[in-house]
């Protein structure tokens, strides 16, 4: 299967998902970026009922930042704001040409030193996905409001862009992402 059909068959599963949570009574957000074609969607739901919220990450999307990338989204240019003590239900696909990650690193930049035993909350990173292959989850809970770098750990991909804020916020009763 192309690269192509393979990356509009994942978006399409992806807001496929996120319609049938919508219809069962959760809350979802969805964003749409125009950086660079296609487009790129990132989705995010809040249930409240189960203080969970669902991240859904595609790597590599497009050419924006050379494809160092999150959903075209790069350099801290968007934030995703999750309630805290809910957990954070992290999907993370590639479409693009190399390997990527997703980890959460705690402060407001970019760590000097990307270290894996070292993410901010227990279970916070991803396995790494290189093109095509499966998508890849992992779940943490937001236990400590603050800062964080949601970011990639691959060679200098973080350094080099391949990165967005988070924040964990008190007193919210779902997530965004703008």
């Amino acid at each position: 299967m192309n690269r192509s059909i393979s990356t509009a068959l994942t978006l399409a599963a992806v807001l496929s998902a996120s319609a049938a949570l919508a219809q069962s009574g959760t809350t979802s957000t969805t964003t749409t970026t125009t950086q660079a074609a296609p487009a790129m969607v990132m989705a995010v739901t809040s249930d409240a009922s189960t203080k969970t919220v669902k991240v859904n990450l595609m790597s590599g999307m497009g050419t924006a930042n050379g494809g160092l990338n999150y959903n075209g989204d790069s350099k801290g240019d968007k934030t995703l704001t999750v309630p805290l003590g809910w957990t954070v239900e992290v999907m993370l696909g590639n479409s693009g040409r190399m390997p990527h990650n997703a980890l959460v690193f705690a402060g407001s930049a970019v760590p000097a030193t990307i270290d894996p035993s070292k993410v901010a909350f227990k279970g916070a990173a991803t396995a790494v996905v290189g093109p095509g292959q499966t998508p890849v989850s992992t779940s943490f809970v937001a236990s400590r409001p603050g800062s964080y770098v949601l970011l990639c750990g691959v060679g200098r991909h973080a350094a080099n862009g391949m990165w967005i804020k988070m924040t964990v916020a008190n007193g919210i009763k779902e997530a965004s992402y703008k």
